[in-house]
């Protein structure tokens, strides 16, 4: 198996969080769930949930945008599709006082993926004619679904993969030790 220079007890936990768990990486004082490529050793059988090193959230997902027309005959409304830009999946929440009226207040749902800033996007519903302009983009982190479970492993096994995250969803697998060849 090799040598080790470090090594941490982890807890599986479904809180995903970009920051390093291992101190040495990470210097603000506060540890995040991030193992950060890291190998995991089962100390007591079981299965065990993992996102595997490198595994990347939604890219390019809408993170801002500005009303650029109003449109007409919008309701209040949740998880409104909308159309157009160069990404996918992108949801908005309406306002629109005095309904069926413009759209007042535009929020994001569901980020979607694969926008770029100054997409033009439109809303579906009412009369077809509000359109929002993205104002940022970001990238996110992985999410529980991104997991990968490794059932049947031993006491003494290592997951087989590199790992960034080990979840709770699923593991019952104990004693958990992230292990790291740096020194």
């Amino acid at each position: 198996m090799g040598y080790f220079g470090k090594a941490l007890s982890i807890t599986a936990t479904d809180t995903i969080s970009g920051t390093p768990a291992w101190e040495f990486m990470n210097q603000s004082g506060t540890l995040g769930t991030n193992l950060v490529g890291s190998s995991v050793y089962v100390g007591g059988a079981g299965a065990v949930n993992v996102i595997v090193a490198g595994t990347v959230g939604a890219q390019d997902a809408a993170q801002s945008l500005d009303i650029t027309t109003a449109g007409t005959g919008y309701t209040a409304a949740v998880g409104v599709a909308t159309t157009g830009g160069t990404g996918t999946g992108l949801t908005i929440t309406t306002t629109a006082p005095g309904a069926p009226g413009p759209v007042t207040v535009a929020a994001i749902a569901a980020p979607g993926s694969g926008y770029t800033v100054g997409d033009v996007i439109t809303i579906t519903g009412g009369g077809g004619d509000a359109t929002l302009t993205l104002t940022s983009v970001r990238d996110l982190l992985p999410v529980v679904g991104d997991g990968v479970l490794f059932s049947g492993l031993a006491a003494g096994d290592m997951v087989p993969v590199k790992v960034d995250y080990v979840l709770s969803t699923n593991t019952v697998g104990t004693l958990l030790v992230a292990v790291r060849n740096e020194t």
